[in-house]
């Protein structure tokens, strides 16, 4: 049973949508402020927990960028054996 292309551009859409706001958060001019309140972070075991998550972002961010590059080269090699 095939993809349905409509829900795959729907999928593609909402991925897009979530990959903004997330450039949005870290890129803008929203950085600083997201900066600030990383910053207002005090004791040893709240930047712990921060530390550890933005590590856990870094890699989830990481993997994302791996997983587009793939998916983009395998839709060029798709293309040109059309």
């Amino acid at each position: 049973m095939g993809a349905d292309p409509k829900k795959l551009k729907a999928k593609v859409e909402a991925l897009q949508l979530n990959t903004e706001g997330l450039l949005k958060l870290l890129g803008s001019r929203d950085r600083l402020r997201f900066w600030e309140i990383l910053k207002g972070i005090t004791t040893p075991v709240q930047i712990r927990l921060v530390d550890q998550q933005i590590d856990v972002m870094t890699a989830l961010v990481s993997q994302v960028q791996t997983s587009t590059k793939g998916l983009e080269k395998a839709a060029k090699e798709i293309v040109s054996e059309g």
